[in-house]
C-alpha cells in the first residue's frame, strides 16, 4: 500500500520522482535492518533461555539424583584422575591403588606441568599395578598448566586459570571419561568445570567424585568450596564436615 502510493505521487508530480525513490528504497532499507535485527535479537534471547534451563536441569540431576549409580555401556570405566602437588597425590594414589585396574580402565591422569613429584609417583604406583596385577600399561598421563603456583598474586590467577580452562577443556574432549575422581588439588576446578561444560551441551556425561582430604576436619578446602554443588559425589572423611555440608557422603577415612 506505501509503495502504491508513493508510485501515485510519482506519476502525479514527476519533478519530485527521484525524491520518492529515494525515500522508498531508504525506508526499506530500513525496514529490512530492523526485522533482521528484531529476529536475532529473539534468536539470542532464546538460545540464552534454552541454556539456562538446561544449566538449571543439570544442577538439579547434579544435586538431586546423584544415589543413581554410574550407567556405562562397556566392561570397563574410563576413569580420569586428578593428582595434585604432595599430599593431594599421596592420598590419590593411594585410593588408586585400591581400585581394581581392569575395571577402572583406562586411566587418564592429570598432572600440573610443574609438578614433576607426581609424575613419579603415579609411574611407581601404575608399576606396582602392573606387577601385582598384570595390569599392562592401561594409563596415559595429561600435563596441563598450573591453575596457581604457591604464593602467586590472586590478580595474575585469573589469567593461569583460563589458560588451564582451556587446556581441560581440550583433555576432557579428547578422552570423555566416564568417572573423574579428585581430591582437591587446584588443578581439579577447571577439570570438573570442563566436565560440566560437556555436560551441559550434551557431549560427554562424566560422573565427578570429588573426595575432601584427610586433613579437612572441620571447613572444606577452597576447591571443595568451589566444587561442592557441580560434583555427583562430594565425600568427606570426618563426621564433622558431614554436620557442616549436607549433601556430602560421609564414608569414614579413606587413606
Amino acid at each position: 500500500m506505501y509503495n502504491n502510493l508513493c508510485n501515485y505521487l510519482c506519476v502525479s508530480a514527476p519533478k519530485y520522482s527521484n525524491f520518492l525513490k529515494i525515500t522508498i528504497t531508504y525506508t526499506n532499507t530500513v525496514f529490512c535492518d530492523q526485522w533482521e535485527f528484531t529476529m536475532l535479537a529473539l534468536l539470542i534471547i532464546t538460545g540464552c533461555m534454552a541454556l539456562l534451563v538446561r544449566v538449571a536441569y543439570i544442577l538439579y540431576v547434579i544435586n538431586c539424583c546423584s544415589h543413581i549409580p554410574l550407567m556405562v555401556a562397556k566392561k570397563t570405566v574410563k576413569t580420569l584422575i586428578v593428582l595434585g602437588s604432595g599430599g593431594h597425590t599421596g592420598e590419590m594414589l593411594k585410593m588408586v591403588a585400591t581400585l581394581d585396574p581392569f575395571c577402572y580402565s583406562p586411566r587418564v591422569y592429570v598432572v600440573a606441568a610443574t609438578d614433576t613429584i607426581s609424575l613419579k609417583r603415579l609411574s611407581q604406583t601404575e608399576e606396582k599395578l602392573k606387577v601385582t596385577n598384570g595390569s599392562g600399561d592401561q594409563f596415559v598421563v595429561e600435563v596441563v598448566p598450573r591453575t596457581r603456583e604457591v604464593g602467586q598474586p590472586w590478580v595474575s590467577t585469573a589469567y593461569t586459570a583460563l589458560c588451564a580452562l582451556i587446556f581441560c577443556i581440550s583433555v576432557v574432549a579428547r578422552h570423555r571419561p566416564s568417572l573423574i575422581l579428585t581430591n582437591g588439588p587446584g588443578t581439579c576446578v577447571p577439570v570438573c568445570y570442563s566436565a560440566l561444560l560437556f555436560r551441559v551441551l550434551g557431549i560427554c556425561q562424566s560422573r565427578v567424585v570429588f573426595i575432601e582430604s584427610l586433613c579437612r576436619v572441620h571447613s572444606s578446602s577452597l576447591s571443595g568450596s568451589l566444587l561442592y554443588r557441580i560434583v555427583d559425589d562430594f565425600i568427606v572423611q570426618w563426621p564433622q564436615l558431614k554436620e557442616k555440608y549436607p549433601r556430602s557422603k560421609y564414608m569414614g577415612r579413606l587413606v
